[in-house]
């Protein structure tokens, strides 16, 4: 699914978006009536923190999913993607519901994946799939190309209601004049490596913006689930062996419901 010259251009950029690849018709309008039901039955979780709607009332915050999304994590054509970047061994960390309603006050501040998540070593890609026109009038994801070649960088603690994040960059360490929007087209799919600077700001527009973040590591990386200074608890976080098999003893698969039964 993606080219040599793509694969070329995630691993020097940190990020591609893929050429060839659309969903069609058909599929994006049953993913579409999946985010309306997400949306619709948990209407006391913020929309920007829906976790795991692949899961039905999955951990952390028992969000009540959709089928159409558990379908979603497991189509081919996203594995042949995350594979081509990852390999062949993959285990799906988690998804993440991102959707912001017209002239919502809520943004995403700049920061690194990696400092958040309990990935040893940090390897790990995100396939977002725009679920709307995404464009940067309604807050498309901005992302500083070649910055996942960095460490691993500090991030700072905030408490700000209107950022969906408790840290930040300290925007010293951001080449803001680098910055670029990942523009989609409702159906198109981005790809992004954990280290990559990115954040994004609040949709001013009258539109709204969604897109379902699918998380996925080599299985040669560990999650680490006694995390020190974790933002939040992975103790409990379900994760799914997906493509090929698992190539770390530390990782754990006996946690969660993955889909049976819908």
């Amino acid at each position: 699914m993606l080219s040599k010259s793509e694969i070329k251009a995630y691993h020097q950029n940190g990020y591609v978006v893929p050429k060839g690849f659309r969903f069609e018709k058909n599929e994006l309008a049953k993913l579409q009536t999946g985010l309306s039901a997400v949306l619709s039955k948990n209407p006391t979780i913020m929309p920007d923190r829906l976790m795991n709607p692949h899961l039905n009332k999955g951990k952390p915050y028992l969000v009540e999913g959709d089928p159409v999304f558990h379908w979603l994590v497991h189509d081919p054509r996203i594995l042949r993607i995350a594979e081509s970047v990852m390999g062949p061994n993959l285990i799906l960390l988690f998804t993440h519901l991102f959707c912001k309603p017209a002239a919502s006050s809520r943004s995403v501040p700049w920061h690194q994946d990696g400092p958040f998540w309990p990935v040893e070593p940090m390897k790990s890609c995100t396939i977002w799939v725009a679920l709307d026109d995404v464009d940067e009038a309604n807050g498309a994801m901005k992302v500083i190309p070649g910055s996942h070649k960095k460490d691993a960088l500090k991030h700072n603690l905030v408490e700000n209601k209107n950022l969906t994040l408790n840290r930040e960059l300290p925007i010293e360490n951001v080449d803001q004049k680098s910055a670029r929007y990942i523009e989609l087209k409702a159906g198109q799919v981005s790809v992004h490596d954990i280290g990559i600077i990115h954040g994004s700001a609040a949709n001013s527009s009258g539109r709204r913006r969604a897109g379902l973040a699918l998380r996925y590591m080599p299985s040669t990386s560990c999650m680490n689930r006694i995390m020190p200074n974790a933002s939040a608890s992975w103790e409990d976080m379900p994760m799914e062996l997906v493509s090929g098999k698992n190539l770390n003893k530390g990782n754990d698969f006996s946690l969660g419901d993955f889909g049976v039964g819908w």
